[in-house]
């Protein structure tokens, strides 16, 4: 899977292509150059019980290789694979104080009875591909628009992947982005409304499903879009994804 999404990255230019620079010029602090997805597991394009991780942005503070092409020269992205499969695994130093990485180590563990076994049959990924800070997710609402509703990564990732189900991490402020996207010849159905909330230990968190069927009514894959698992209760949010999961299988 890896060299089918660099070859994806590659084919519209990743970096370099008219929407990019447009981007760059807008946002000139910005502080990496575009990253790779995550992690994708050895079976996860056989695989029947897929399921793909979205977070927001990388929020810095990780040091990423840079992608070579045959001339030697530095491609206009990084390859963020070992640092993501390393955290996935929690064996990068920093993993375990990361929600996005431990929470889904959790949920994998969980849901597939054996971590080792799960991790072949997911994946993960950002919703937007460039950063713009180290703390929290401050992508400016330009910058969405250029990398998700114009360049559509994000879209052209999911379709090349055909997860199972989506969970974004993503939570109310990428709302309205995920709302346009509609798979070709598909429709969509939603399970619970964009209003919905479940609580989670003491909060109340975004949880909203999302189904896409095709012509012949045929469930084609699943989004859940929920809060970011920062600062949430770990034990209640892996539970509650874990039964949505075993729900849309």
């Amino acid at each position: 899977m890896k060299n089918a999404i660099f070859e994806l990255y590659k084919n519209i230019s990743i970096g370099q292509n008219e929407t990019c620079n447009k981007c760059k010029q807008k946002e000139k602090e910005k502080t990496q150059r575009p990253l790779s997805f995550y992690f994708a597991g050895d079976k996860f394009k056989k695989g029947e019980d897929t399921i793909l991780f979205v977070g927001k942005t990388e929020l810095g503070g990780a040091k990423f290789e840079p992608v070579y092409n045959l001339s030697g020269e530095d491609d206009p992205f990084s390859d963020a694979t070992k640092f993501g499969e390393a955290s996935l695994d929690l064996k990068e130093a920093d993993a375990k104080r990361r929600s996005f990485y431990h929470y889904t180590h959790a949920i994998i563990e969980k849901y597939y009875g054996a971590y080792e076994n799960g991790k072949n049959y997911v994946a993960l990924t950002n919703i937007v591909k460039c950063n713009n800070t180290t703390t929290n997710d401050t992508t400016p609402y330009e910058v969405k628009v250029y990398c998700i509703n114009e360049l559509r990564v994000i879209w052209k990732e999911i379709e090349l992947l055909s997860p199972k189900r989506v969970v974004f991490y993503s939570h109310i402020s990428y709302y309205n982005f995920i709302d346009e996207y509609l798979p070709k010849n598909c429709v969509k159905v939603d399970i619970f409304q964009k209003e919905n909330r479940t609580k989670i230990g003491k909060k109340f968190m975004p949880w909203w499903h999302r189904r896409f069927l095709d012509e012949n009514n045929k469930r084609i894959c699943d989004f859940l879009i929920l809060g970011h698992p920062q600062r949430l209760c770990k034990l209640d949010y892996v539970d509650a994804v874990v039964k949505w999961l075993n729900e849309t299988k």
